[in-house]
């Protein structure tokens, strides 16, 4: 779902939205805007070689994938509920490799900013990235919290 969903608001922001292109939403909080990402998430590491850079990413891209579907397989998680952010971050860096592979830049068009403070640009496979793996992290901390109760009361 968040491959589709990232796959097909890209393609709108493409279709209707020039390069650099802007429209205000909510004025002064959050515009669509039309960016091509040559980093990672938020623009993380985009100054340097893209040629080069661009290889890396997709082969870290391709690795993380693996190993999520590899850890997935191993603790057969398809009914727990660590499969739910799992599928997200899945989503999100299929949503990000296809944009690499096929544009060699990642499409970001989500920019918010409160008064004079300004986020970078993102899109929804970035929110599908980190959204899982912030769910992940509140699924362990209640796990560790609920194991440590548990052995409290034994």
């Amino acid at each position: 779902m968040v491959l589709a969903t990232d796959q097909i608001t890209k393609y709108l922001i493409m279709t209707r939205l020039s390069v650099g292109g802007t429209v205000d939403v909510f004025p002064h909080f959050f515009r669509i805007v039309s960016v091509r990402n040559k980093g990672i998430v938020f623009g993380l590491f985009s100054q340097g070689s893209v040629q080069n850079s661009q290889w890396i990413f997709i082969g870290f891209t391709v690795a993380a994938m693996a190993a999520i579907i590899v850890y997935s397989e191993r603790k057969k998680i398809s009914g727990s509920l660590e499969f739910y952010p799992l599928a997200l971050i899945l989503g999100g860096a299929a949503g990000n490799l296809v944009d690499r592979i096929l544009r060699g830049r990642v499409i970001d068009f989500l920019d918010f900013s409160i008064r004079d403070r300004h986020w970078p640009a993102f899109n929804v496979a970035d929110s599908g990235i980190v959204i899982g793996v912030t769910i992940l992290l509140i699924q362990q901390w209640i796990e560790e919290k609920n194991q440590k109760r548990a052995s409290v009361g034994q």
